[in-house]
């Protein structure tokens, strides 16, 4: 069975490769791991928000959102919910035009509040990632530049530049760089996609809240102007 050059050329590489290479190896395993664990848990919050969209309609109400959080419980809009369901709760029940402003900004920093931890939650792995796409290409040009200096020693050792000196040490190099790019790339490439998806997913929240802020003061409206009727109805 032919063996593997990317095998062989380890097996006889020095010590300075075998530590770039398995750097770049362990950080590969976290990398890859962030990579699944994100898309899958991305995949999840964008069925939940389809699902979200087509269920609303165009003008919601607060029942319909508090039904829709316990079907979808695991949302981040069940959270965003479940939030304002909680500030509503403690506030009074007494409602007039002077407080309708006072309230609506109650549930709008309980939106925010919300909103913002789920950031922080979307963001996890992230600076991983970051690490990895800047931080692979220079560990991987260090191997290189050892790789290279280790080629000159050899042909000034020999006083020769035969293939047989030179490309050990020129394998070396570019198994080197190879480590490195197949850390930062998928870093790379995970990095940029998430951050996408992050900044359409935190729009979304706050488009949601702005909802929710509305269907509470059409709420708080509908119940000052029935009151003002009840008010009136008993005075005639």
């Amino acid at each position: 069975m032919q063996e593997s050059a990317f095998l062989s050329i380890l097996a006889n590489s020095g010590p300075v490769t075998w530590v770039t290479v398995g750097s770049m190896f362990l950080l590969s395993i976290g990398v890859w791991t962030i990579l699944l664990r994100k898309a899958s848990s991305n995949r999840r919050q964008l069925r939940s928000l389809v699902k979200w969209e087509k269920d609303l309609g165009n003008t919601p109400s607060l029942q319909e959102f508090a039904r829709l959080a316990k079907i979808l419980p695991d949302s981040p809009m069940s959270r965003v919910t479940r939030g304002v369901l909680r500030e509503i709760e403690g506030m009074s029940r007494y409602v007039s035009y002077d407080s309708l402003n006072a309230r609506g900004q109650l549930v709008t920093e309980s939106i925010e509040r919300t909103v913002d931890s789920e950031k922080d939650q979307n963001e996890r792995g992230m600076t991983f990632l970051a690490f990895c796409t800047a931080t692979g290409p220079l560990i991987g040009l260090l191997g290189t530049v050892w790789g290279i200096m280790d080629t000159f020693f050899a042909i000034g050792r020999h006083g020769s530049a035969d293939i047989t000196v030179v490309a050990p040490g020129i394998a070396e190099a570019l198994m080197a760089v190879l480590a490195g790019l197949l850390v930062a790339i998928p870093a790379s490439l995970g990095y940029n996609a998430f951050a996408g998806f992050n900044r359409r997913a935190e729009s979304f929240l706050y488009n949601f809240g702005s909802e929710m802020v509305s269907a509470f003061k059409r709420a708080d409206l509908v119940a000052l102007e029935t009151a003002q009727s009840s008010q009136a109805a008993g005075q005639g």
